[in-house]
This record gives C-alpha cells, structure tokens and sequence, in this order.
C-alpha cells in the first residue's frame, strides 16, 4: 500500500512540476505574445524583410530597398488587427506604384504586400 500512495504521490508531482514551468516559442526568429501580438519596432524588421525578399525576386524595384517606413498602423477592416506598413518611394515614375503596402498578421506572418492596400 505504502508503494502505491508513494507512485501516485510522485506521478502527482511530475505532472505539477511539468506544468509550472513555462516554454518559450519563436516564431520566425520574432518573440511574441499571442494575447499582445508582436511589437511595432518588430513588424517594421518584418516589413523591411519582405521588401527586401521582393526585391531580390525580382517583383519590384531595386529603388524600393533603400525605403524607410512611411507609416505603421492597425487594420481594422476586418475583426483580426493585423498590421499594415506602408513604404513610399517617389523614384517610381508611375503613380498608382509609389505606395507599397505590406500585410503582417498580429503574430508576425506575412500576409501579403500589394499598391493599393485592399
């Protein structure tokens, strides 16, 4: 009897102990709470990233590297806040394409990126 209040005893205190202690994640190398979201500073690093990547594959500009954060903001068009950055690069000859909008969820994933911000 001694063995078995002894076994359920220690099992008790495993399972307690696993649950105490907290764990980490990362997602994309971006530490995030899942109530918050991620950070502003983070989602320009994200947003400036993505510029990048669509630079060297070639879907826009060479210019567009260069470019500083315009603007930083909350979408509210939908009922998830996701993050909206906006770059502006006036060495675009064509108007409707001097705006670049990119999409980045709350936790940080890429969503997409387009001119028109729709």
């Amino acid at each position: 009897m001694k063995i078995l209040i002894t076994l359920v005893i220690l099992g008790f205190t495993i399972l307690y102990a696993r649950d105490a202690v907290p764990t980490k994640h990362n997602h994309d190398a971006h530490q995030c709470n899942h109530n918050q979201g991620i950070k502003s500073k983070d989602i320009q690093i994200i947003a400036k990233d993505e510029v990048k990547r669509l630079v060297i594959e070639k879907k826009i500009a060479k210019s567009w590297k260069s470019i500083s954060v315009a603007k930083i903001g909350k979408n509210h068009q939908s009922y998830i806040d996701d993050w909206i950055v906006v770059f502006e690069n006036p060495k675009i000859k064509k108007k409707s394409r001097r705006t670049l909008y990119i999409f980045i969820s709350k936790i940080g994933n890429v969503k997409g990126a387009n001119y028109t911000g729709k």
